[in-house]
């Protein structure tokens, strides 16, 4: 039966392992990348990133495929528990990627916030902590918030996605 599953590359080894296991038909591959901007030299220039750095996904008949995955060169292991059994990733969740895609690019929607909205980090060094939108910053696709923390308010940068409504 052939179902989702997440696979962990080494740093940077997420195309080449796509390279090497595209031959075999009966395993899709799904590595979902982003494009932005990004200071290069100075300058602004456009980026191809992955989404999930180190991960791709791929949906395959793990009792067929299973060996033969984990022992490709430039993967280190399927995410799963201690034992070594791969979780199954849920079709809900590489389609809820694949709805965000747009000529082969997932695309970062903007929060949509307005200045004085309260927001809450959801990721990064900050995650947890509540914040008031100032402004977006967008020639580096960047937010402004001020961050409330215990008793202080520092201006912190961050990047859209890093945010969500409070």
């Amino acid at each position: 039966m052939r179902e989702w599953y997440c696979i962990f590359t080494k740093p940077g080894h997420e195309d080449e392992v796509v390279q090497r296991l595209s031959p075999f038909g009966d395993i899709e591959l799904f590595n979902p990348k982003l494009k932005r901007s990004k200071v290069r030299r100075g300058r602004f220039a456009q980026v191809v990133e992955n989404l999930f750095p180190s991960y791709i996904f791929s949906r395959f008949d793990l009792k067929r495929y299973f060996h033969m995955i984990r022992y490709t060169r430039g993967v280190r292991r399927f995410v799963g528990d201690t034992e070594g059994h791969p979780y199954v990733v849920t079709e809900s969740i590489i389609e809820s990627i694949r709805e965000r895609m747009k000529e082969g690019f997932v695309v970062m929607k903007t929060p949509g916030l307005k200045a004085g909205d309260r927001v809450r980090v959801t990721d990064g060094p900050f995650a947890g902590f509540d914040g008031v939108f100032l402004s977006e910053v967008k020639p580096r696709e960047r937010i402004l918030i001020l961050l409330n923390a215990i008793q202080f308010q520092a201006r912190v940068e961050l990047a859209p996605y890093q945010v969500l409504s409070a």
